[in-house]
């Protein structure tokens, strides 16, 4: 009994030796990993501090640099607001980069850093240098103000005559400038040879507040002019007016054809529900369980009859519309008149 005891005792022991050592083990793993995450976290820094040096160079190949530019080159997820600041033809942008790699529950390393990038634009051979200042530069500094819509509005008239200048007005549809952060197209169309867009432009008084801007561009010229809010739909109400006015074109092409037929009923004086079967042309039983549809009416709402006048309400349907309109049946006159019920079949 005590020898069943003893074995009992070795095998939990056993037990809790080879737990410990996974524990150890699962504890050395994690630490090893969570090393080389923050050296991976280092590099990924580094690689974010080049690729920005070298978008700033490329934007500042042409002999400029504009604010939409470097929102373009500096503004991302692992960046915080640049501050720049000019200063005669040299163009200072300081800001926070990090990076981060893994996860919580296996490991995970962080890395980041104050640059400052020094940027003198040139046609060509622009210079962009950088370097590490300390942390407390980014960290201290009160947050850097948007741009003035104003101000944004100006860079991107500039980009749009680059683009245009390099590929035409599509060139201009197309440009680097329609991806910077803060600027969003709400609707846009090319009407002989004039591109126009509607675009918000973030900034301006308020948080969360933004501005309509109209950017209109030819291969002569590009203007950009201020709206109001209700602006930047003004494309939207005018493509909806003229859908609109050709859904009211056609509907009045299928009320003038009942309007007809109804007169040629009326040749005796009188209209029978028979002979306003056949105006109307009204669905009638296939012989199968269904209708064959006739044009131009599709249903028949109502009928009210005088002893001078009928008066016919009836969903007209075209190849793409259909709408409610109201026929009066002069008798004594044998005329026929047609509203358009603006309410719809609702009397």
């Amino acid at each position: 009994m005590a020898r069943r005891g003893g074995c009992l005792i070795n095998g939990c022991l056993t037990v809790l030796v080879l737990a410990l050592v996974v524990v150890i083990g699962v504890m050395a793993w994690i630490g090893t990993r969570g090393w080389r995450y923050e050296n991976q976290a280092r590099d990924d820094l580094k690689a974010s501090v080049d690729r920005t040096r070298a978008a700033l160079a490329r934007a500042a190949a042409d002999g400029i640099l504009l604010g939409t530019e470097i929102d373009r080159a500096v503004v991302g997820f692992t960046k915080s607001r640049p501050e720049v600041r000019r200063q005669a033809r040299t163009v200072t942008v300081t800001m926070r980069l990090s990076a981060s790699v893994g996860a919580w529950f296996v490991g995970a390393g962080d890395a980041a850093g104050c640059y400052r990038f020094e940027t003198v634009p040139s046609a060509g051979s622009p210079s962009v240098s950088v370097r590490e200042v300390p942390e407390r530069t980014c960290l201290d500094r009160s947050p850097w103000p948007d741009r003035k819509p104003a101000e944004v509005a100006d860079d991107v008239v500039v980009e749009l005559r680059a683009a245009v200048a390099r590929d035409g007005v599509e060139g201009a549809g197309t440009a680097h400038v329609w991806q910077t952060s803060g600027i969003r197209i709400e609707d846009r169309e090319t009407v002989s040879g004039q591109l126009t867009t509607l675009a918000w432009l973030h900034g301006g008084t308020g948080f969360g507040s933004k501005v309509c801007y109209e950017f209109r561009v030819t291969q002569s010229s590009v203007t950009a002019e201020l709206l109001k809010p209700d602006g930047c739909y003004r494309i939207e109400r005018e493509r909806y007016a003229q859908a609109e006015k050709a859904r009211r074109a056609e509907l009045e092409a299928g009320a003038e054809n009942v309007e007809r037929r109804m007169e040629d009923a009326l040749d005796d004086g009188r209209l029978t529900d028979a002979e306003m079967q056949v105006a109307l042309a009204l669905p009638t039983p296939d012989g199968m369980g269904g209708e064959t549809t006739g044009a131009p009416v599709d249903r028949l709402e109502s009928v009210e009859r005088s002893p001078t006048e009928v008066t016919v309400v009836a969903r007209v349907q075209t190849v793409g519309a259909m709408w409610c309109y109201e026929f009066r049946a002069h008798l004594p006159t044998e005329a026929v008149t047609r509203h358009y019920l603006e309410n719809g079949c609702s009397l």
